[in-house]
């Protein structure tokens, strides 16, 4: 399975619709945009690291809303408090999936920590994460997207970038719109 196979069930899923989305940057972004662009994503520009904790920030604030994050091994990386945060605070409105290619994707496909050592779900998991899956198929991340999402799911993946565009918007655009559909809803 590909990373753009993953956001093609992800923004096909009954979650797609409904849920405030925040997309890490890079292809995963750029990717997302090619297959639906839509007014309640918000895409990442320029800040690797962050779709969670800005995630997280919207599942507090808008609780009547479902809240969906799109995020990077490379990324989460980054920022593992934000999986202490996700456990202790634990919205029952918010779902990270994190797409774990085992590369830096947006960099050249640079071999990344979970293709070593590193096991993102022990990691969800040690961080208090009570409710965090991996899955390594597409048969089994539909499943979880029919039925419940858990509050972390880690998504297995190849390293592989589809040739998409840049997404042709600037990261104000893309924040007045995002900030527009959820003053709308």
């Amino acid at each position: 399975m590909r990373r753009i196979d993953v956001l093609r069930e992800v923004v096909s899923s009954q979650y797609a619709a409904e849920a405030l989305i925040v997309v890490n940057l890079g292809y995963p972004s750029r990717e997302l945009y090619s297959l639906s662009d839509q007014d309640n994503i918000f895409y990442m520009l320029g800040s690797m690291g962050l779709a969670s904790s800005i995630g997280m920030g919207l599942a507090l604030v808008r609780k009547h809303d479902q809240v969906l994050v799109v995020d990077g091994d490379g990324s989460i990386l980054m920022n593992l408090g934000t999986l202490a945060s996700i456990a202790n605070f634990a919205p029952k409105n918010f779902h990270l999936v994190i797409i774990d290619n085992h590369a830096h994707g947006s960099t050249g496909n640079q071999k990344g920590l979970t293709a070593m050592k590193t096991d993102l779900l022990k990691i969800a998991i040690g961080a208090g994460v009570g409710n965090a899956a991996k899955v390594e198929t597409q048969n089994d991340l539909k499943r979880f997207l029919k039925d419940t999402l858990p509050t972390v799911l880690i998504v297995e993946c190849t390293p592989f970038n589809a040739e998409v565009p840049i997404i042709p918007l600037t990261a104000v655009d893309i924040k007045s719109r995002f900030m527009k559909y959820v003053e709308a809803k």
